[in-house]
């Protein structure tokens, strides 16, 4: 029996060790719901400076349009009911909890900053959280906390050379006659080592705004918004190179004399753009759209399809006894009928999803 008791404490301790390691993740942030008491109005808005700083992306879902980040959200403010006169062997900081800080100023009925992250799309683990406050009344609240966010702006039409937007947005719970936010550019932006191999992301900035609050007041709004592009050369080898090669393989079957192997290698072409198709299909949403790859996807496909027909209608010229017709007609294909297609669907391809006019 004693070794059962045993197994059982074993299990109780790590069992407390492992809730001990996950305590940090569910840690609360200014934005929990321990806020609830009712803050006496102030006299002027409080002024709230927000910095969003994004420290690594740990994935684009392009089919849900959403992306994963770990960042840090900062606040700083000024309330002198918050200042206090620090002993001669004490620290003019104070370093809190966010729950011992919401504590502190639900005391003096004081109006603190409540956010909601805009487009959140799960849950917001909290990392780390803490408050500062310095002995003259200054707030400066810092957390760091991963979440995935939505991204319903993407525009997949320029595929693969398509440029996205992406955005982290916060909101004021208080309406801007209590509580407005003003941008901290100096805590803005994006890491260095952010992790995403596929997109090269640049040109964050600090956007404001302002949108119906909870409360159907106006309330407001700071985003950080920055682009993202991808590295073509992965599409270059992936699939533009073979695409070339294919198409060169088409063309190269009517310096062939017999019919039938050209209708042979043209049909294992068709089934290799099919495959084609498929692949690049699992990467994006289904779009009521069509994007530049799919057009050129898709005329590969036709023109394939054609190649075959063409020499199908040119083993019948030869086998009813007019094989002179089938030469010739075979010989304006090779030099210029089958090139001239594909420039003429490259380019067309080209002006009207790649160039902005």
């Amino acid at each position: 029996m004693f070794p059962y008791l045993l197994l059982i404490r074993r299990f109780a301790a790590c069992f407390t060790v492992l809730c001990c390691l996950g305590a940090p993740l569910s840690a609360e942030g200014l934005d929990s719901t321990q806020l609830t008491y009712v803050p006496d109005l102030p006299d002027e808005p409080l002024t709230v400076g927000v910095g969003i700083h994004i420290d690594q992306i740990t994935g684009v879902d392009q089919k849900s349009e959403n992306f994963g980040v770990v960042g840090t959200i900062r606040m700083e403010w000024t309330d002198p009911a918050l200042a206090f006169e620090p002993g001669d062997d004490q620290l003019a900081l104070k370093v809190l909890a966010p729950e011992d800080f919401v504590e502190l100023a639900a005391a003096q009925n004081l109006i603190i900053p409540r956010i909601v992250v805009q487009n959140q799309q799960s849950k917001r683990w909290i990392h780390q959280a803490v408050v500062a406050i310095r002995s003259d009344g200054f707030v400066n609240y810092f957390e760091k906390s991963s979440v995935t966010l939505q991204a319903p702006y993407f525009n997949f039409l320029k595929y693969p050379f398509d440029t996205q937007t992406f955005y982290y947005e916060i909101s004021s719970v208080y309406p801007v006659d209590y509580v407005r936010f003003v941008s901290l550019e100096q805590h803005s932006g994006l890491g260095d080592m952010l992790g995403e191999e596929e997109w090269r992301l640049s040109d964050a900035r600090m956007l404001k705004t302002q949108i119906s609050g909870l409360s159907g007041m106006q309330s407001d709004q700071l985003a950080l918004e920055f682009k993202g592009s991808r590295h073509v050369t992965y599409y270059v080898i992936r699939v533009f190179l073979p695409m070339l090669v294919l198409i060169t393989v088409s063309w190269t079957l009517f310096f062939l004399d017999e019919y039938g192997k050209r209708i042979e290698i043209a049909g294992a072409n068709l089934l290799t753009f099919v495959a084609f198709n498929w692949a690049i299909s699992t990467d994006l949403p289904r779009l009521g759209y069509v994007t530049f790859l799919d057009f050129v996807l898709q005329w590969m496909f036709v023109v394939t399809g054609g190649v075959i027909v063409t020499n199908v209608w040119l083993r019948r010229l030869k086998a009813t006894g007019r094989a002179d017709l089938a030469h010739t007609l075979d010989t304006y294909i090779i030099k210029w009928i089958y090139p001239l297609s594909y420039a003429a669907i490259v380019a067309f391809a080209v002006t009207r999803f790649l160039i902005d006019f």
